[in-house]
């Protein structure tokens, strides 16, 4: 096999009409096992006319587990983090569960950030695929992921700056005291808990002006798609974008923040850590974010993660082989947790 090619190890990552047979293994240990769902519990799933199988099988599995599923349908918004239309939010807000598999993310939305606020609880799903209810992260072991995230959380919680290395030339860092720790790591069983399943990880949000270096994203930019070939380099100063270089997805992922029109698009909202190691690499969004080895900074709105920015996007900028340091303290190093 050529060396710039990379195999896909499952049959069904192009939709097949039996795959939801298949699906449903993974829906049912999402409703059952990470949400906990109960007899009675109204569970609302937001998608849109690309997702609509998956939130189908994420129905049938709620029905089998005794809850009432409400499924609310929008087109495509077009970008990462842009503001449903206020049904949406409405429906989040009276759910007991919600489940949000998208083509792009809710997550830094106010119909996931309403949902909390009301004692729901759940996952948004952005960029989910098919294949990803049937193998790959969807198989591995959250209750340890969940143990190992709160672990290098309770550290991080005390910590003043993050920083982040790799090999290809990622260095980034940021000042995150006071600012609190998300648990995303699987499990979303408790009033206010959420996820992004089958993605695992814990994040922390920089304080806005704080973040410096460089992000070199070898592994996915969200809205672009996968850098393995073509990395995407990011200047960071002052806790913004200022240049973004590299080839043909650094010239697209360019023109998606320019087409916002707006500055907090370019804010650096994010540190985030994989925890996550049966999670495939290239394969899909959430794989990619929760990979135990990856880690990633987030773009934009970070109003919804104890940030003080509101932007029109939140897009992830992937890389792999990360080595995460606590106020200069190595905690996790391409993907060996140290702690």
């Amino acid at each position: 096999m050529p060396q710039d090619n990379w195999p896909i190890l499952y049959p069904h990552y192009v939709p097949a009409p039996s795959s939801f047979i298949e699906m449903m293994r993974g829906a049912k240990k999402a409703v059952e096992q990470c949400a906990a769902v109960k007899p009675g519990e109204k569970v609302v799933i937001s998608t849109d006319t690309n997702k609509l199988r998956i939130a189908e099988a994420l129905a049938a599995a709620t029905v089998a587990a005794g809850g009432v599923p409400v499924i609310v349908v929008i087109t495509p918004p077009g970008v990462h983090g842009a503001q449903p239309p206020a049904p949406v939010v409405a429906a989040c807000r009276e759910a007991d569960v919600f489940f949000l598999p998208t083509s792009f993310s809710q997550t830094h939305t106010d119909a996931r950030i309403e949902a909390i606020k009301n004692g729901a609880r759940g996952a948004t799903m952005c960029d989910v695929t098919e294949d990803a209810l049937c193998t790959g992260a969807i198989l591995g072991d959250f209750e340890e992921c969940d143990r190992v995230g709160r672990k290098l959380g309770s550290i991080l919680a005390r910590t003043r700056e993050v920083r982040i290395t790799t090999e290809r030339g990622t260095d980034i860092r940021g000042i995150v005291s006071g600012r609190p720790v998300q648990y995303e790591t699987g499990l979303f069983r408790e009033p206010g808990q959420f996820g992004a399943f089958p993605d695992s990880e814990i994040n922390i949000s920089p304080i806005e002006g704080t973040a410096e270096g460089v992000i070199v994203a070898d592994v996915r930019v969200m809205s672009v798609g996968v850098t393995r070939q073509e990395p995407i380099t990011i200047k960071v100063k002052d806790g913004l974008i200022v240049g973004i270089e590299g080839g043909s997805l650094a010239e697209d992922f360019n023109e998606v923040l320019a087409a916002l029109k707006d500055d907090t698009a370019y804010n650096i909202a994010e540190f985030a850590i994989g925890l996550n190691p049966a999670a495939r690499l290239y394969c899909t969004n959430l794989e990619d974010l929760g990979r135990l080895g990856n880690a990633h900074v987030g773009i934009g709105s970070n109003y919804s993660i104890g940030g003080k920015v509101k932007a029109p996007c939140h897009i992830d900028a992937i890389f792999k082989d990360a080595v995460i340091e606590f106020d200069g303290r190595v905690v996790v190093d391409k993907g060996k947790v140290l702690v």
